[in-house]
């Protein structure tokens, strides 16, 4: 997009040829480290490769919902079954590697609801009964676009001097950086944001999961590698864990860009309004068959109504890179792909 262009509300300005060549160099990047970094076990994802579980839940759309909030999966006040995969984004780990919990990190939140009727955006899912929400700790991401994120992306895996010379050079990025990844206590404390804009019928808005009951647990003593998933488990033994799910609007083209995705959108100018409520019950959900079916399942904005289409450069390159790498990671791992339905939702896995 150029920069002296004249913004307007809820709209895109994509350049087809540029992002198509910049995903397919990103997709090329990722594979290659993904195999370098493949020892012979199962493939992990390219990114938020560490993945702390996969726990059921309930998401309630509100039932005093306005008309105008009424789209999509929130046209009328039901209860969806959800899947929902927490992890480390890996930010600073290998690409497909993994890093102990207590290394700085974003960490994700990503939703499946399941049962959710009608045609779907991506061609050879149109009838899948799913739909995407995902989610990390950052309210904003860590490149302006696609370019960024692949000149990141190449300084991180090449090495340590030229990691810290692209830090030096482009000190948007790095403020990014340096706020986002954090030691954090319990993934059940956090609150998770879109990053990026989404339709939301006509206008754009951005999402956000938001924790209930506020709470800051001490980080432990004396941490194990996998931390996060433990404190999760103790706390599901005991009692269910609630999130308020949110929208934020785009009241400013300038202000709150689509195309910039460095750019945060000022809650003040337009706070989050609660449309959703995430419950995840009382569960066990760490056991080796739950773990590998998690580790399964595919996630991506684009399993997505329409109406929840996402927006801006970033969402448009991540279409052809998720579904790429998605198809590499499960054909190495010699594992369909396939989304879950409301009868496969059983005790024992996903």
């Amino acid at each position: 997009m150029k920069n002296n262009a004249t913004l307007e509300l809820y709209k895109e300005y994509p350049e087809p040829d540029r992002e198509a060549a910049t995903a397919q160099k990103i997709i090329n990047l990722m594979e290659t480290q993904m195999v370098k970094n493949y020892r012979g076990g199962r493939m992990l994802r390219d990114v938020h490769s560490k993945g702390h579980g996969c726990v059921k839940a309930k998401f309630t759309v509100r039932p005093d919902l306005p008309d105008e909030l009424r789209v999509g999966v929130f046209k009328e006040p039901r209860t969806f079954d959800a899947v929902i995969r927490y992890s480390n984004t890996g930010a600073l780990a290998p690409i497909g590697g993994v890093a102990t919990d207590i290394t700085r990190d974003a960490r994700g939140m990503a939703i499946k609801l399941v049962g959710v009727t009608g045609e779907k955006i991506l061609e050879d899912e149109r009838e899948a009964d799913t739909q995407d929400f995902l989610m990390f700790t950052p309210n904003n991401f860590f490149a302006a676009g696609p370019d960024g994120f692949f000149d990141l992306t190449v300084a991180l895996t090449t090495n340590t001097l030229v990691f810290a010379w692209f830090l030096i050079t482009h000190p948007s990025m790095t403020l990014v950086l340096a706020g986002s990844l954090k030691k954090v206590p319990n993934l059940f404390e956090l609150q998770y944001f879109s990053a990026v804009p989404y339709q939301f019928g006509s206008k754009a808005v951005k999402f956000s999961a938001k924790p209930v009951f506020a709470r800051q647990s001490e980080m432990p003593n004396r941490p194990s590698d996998n931390y996060l998933r433990e404190r999760m488990q103790e706390q599901l033994a005991k009692e269910e864990v609630s999130f308020d799910f949110m929208i934020q609007f785009q009241k400013d083209p300038y202000a709150m860009p689509i195309e910039n995705a460095l750019v945060p959108w000022d809650e003040e100018v337009s706070p989050f309004l609660k449309v959703a409520t995430v419950t995840i019950p009382r569960q066990s959900f760490a056991s080796a068959k739950q773990l590998e079916d998690c580790d399964n399942l595919s996630f991506t904005p684009w399993h997505s109504l329409p109406e929840h289409r996402p927006l801006g450069s970033i969402s448009r390159v991540r279409r052809l890179v998720y579904q790429e790498i998605s198809r590499f990671r499960h054909q190495r791992n010699d594992v369909p792909r396939e989304e879950p339905t409301v009868d496969t939702l059983d005790s024992e896995g996903i």
